[in-house]
């Protein structure tokens, strides 16, 4: 049953759009080296000392697609590729109230307005974690503060703030759980990250040229690649290379980009 939840909620995430399209793309559009050229990795930021609320609520731009065949099929498929057993386990999930803190403050301006620096900015910061002086609840809060609407799926608000944080701990999941992160702390662990490498998802370059439009003019779905380095004193370090999806949109919270989900997260 477990399972079962996992794979109904992964398909009210934004990452069902690739499925939906691939399939639809095929018979409308036949594309080669349609892939973006990768853009590679940002420095590590200084945070703050202080904590930082959240901001007063900002509502993303919307256009309205001109309605071609191709955009109605797509959004036909994207439409079918929900379910009511996902939207529930989603709605039923419980997840902290978006805000930014001294461990994860806000993205900077400047790199909200970039998708690629949103990429690389976000992904930094959610990965860079001390275990010791972090906790758990303050990513998750910064995640839903950093969320960005999932325009491709019609859900309702109380689930559409949740789509992120569930991303980040739905099996595989980027962050720990809740007893990995405690002894994570314990043995003072620490994650960098480094390496990185985002390019757009070809499955969405594909899209885009076959003519479908988001109501969402922000948003682009990224492929990343990088290297996780895990250091636990009296310990060597652990070095592995993480890959998984990244889905941008305008941000709820703030003006620029946000992060819709990640999605397929894989360690090797």
């Amino acid at each position: 049953m477990r399972n079962v939840r996992r794979t109904a909620r992964a398909k009210l995430r934004a990452t069902a759009l690739v499925v939906a399209v691939a399939a639809v793309v095929v018979s409308w559009i036949t594309l080669s080296g349609s892939s973006a050229s990768p853009t590679r990795g940002a420095t590590v930021r200084t945070r703050p000392a202080t904590a930082i609320s959240t901001a007063a609520p900002y509502h993303p731009r919307r256009i309205t697609p001109p309605q071609t065949a191709v955009e109605r099929t797509v959004n036909q498929a994207l439409e079918q590729s929900s379910n009511q057993q996902g939207l529930a386990a989603l709605e039923a999930s419980s997840f902290p109230v978006p805000a930014t803190s001294a461990a994860f403050p806000p993205i900077e301006a400047a790199d909200t307005e970039s998708p690629t620096m949103y990429a690389m900015a976000f992904t930094q910061e959610l990965l860079d974690i001390d275990f010791a002086t972090a906790t758990r609840n303050e990513l998750l809060a910064w995640a839903g503060y950093n969320n960005a609407p999932n325009t491709t799926i019609d859900l309702p608000a109380s689930a559409q703030s949740k789509v992120l944080p569930d991303s980040l701990t739905t099996s595989p999941a980027a962050l720990p759980s809740t007893a990995q992160w405690s002894a994570f702390a314990k043995s003072r662990t620490l994650w960098r990250v480094s390496g990185l490498v985002v390019s757009v998802n070809p499955t969405w370059t594909q899209a885009l040229g076959a003519g479908w439009v988001s109501v969402d003019p922000l948003m682009v779905i990224y492929d990343v690649s990088g290297i996780l380095t895990a250091t636990t004193p009296g310990h060597t370090a652990s070095v592995e290379s993480i890959s998984f999806g990244l889905t941008l949109g305008g941000a709820s919270l703030h003006p620029g980009y946000g992060a819709v989900a990640v999605d397929d997260w894989t360690v090797n």
